[in-house]
């Protein structure tokens, strides 16, 4: 009986824990913030906002499936990496996107929201994307209202 209760009890506080997670709120940028550069560090899982070599905001990010290594041709489904200059305002099945400059051209790499926004920062524990980079949908609104078009992008390993 002792046991049933304490599997109960660690039960509801992991789901408790997971619900705080998954509503607790986020917001990192001011309203009006602007950002001139965004700094993708593969290695970390980690999407930096720049402002005048300042860093004003740091996102975690879901990558490649297929894992860590650079993209060299269409369909090898891995992260690019160097510097592009970023395409705003693309049509997509995602909730909002960022073409990553040539690779946006040609195959579709973006830094985008999510396709099922209920999915929220779960996407974080799990790579799925097929070379883009995620964020939730409340942060690739985020990020957005911050830059512009033709942003610089740097994507490091």
């Amino acid at each position: 009986m002792r046991k049933r209760k304490i599997i109960a009890l660690a039960t509801s506080f992991l789901f408790v824990g997971l619900i705080v997670y998954y509503f607790y709120p986020e917001q990192q940028l001011k309203d009006g913030q602007k950002a001139d550069k965004i700094v993708v560090n593969k290695a970390d899982h980690k999407l930096l906002l720049y402002y005048k070599q300042e860093l004003i905001a740091s996102y975690s990010v879901s990558l490649s499936k297929k894992g860590l290594g650079k993209r060299t041709k269409a369909g090898d489904n891995l992260t690019p990496e160097g510097s592009f200059k970023g395409i705003k305002g693309l049509a997509t099945k995602f909730h909002k996107a960022i073409g990553i400059g040539k690779w946006e051209v040609c195959c579709s790499v973006r830094i985008h929201g999510q396709k099922f926004s209920w999915v929220g920062k779960f996407h974080r524990w799990v790579d799925l994307t097929e070379g883009c980079i995620a964020l939730t949908n409340d942060e690739i609104d985020e990020v957005c209202k911050a830059i512009k078009n033709d942003i610089k992008i740097e994507i490091n390993p």
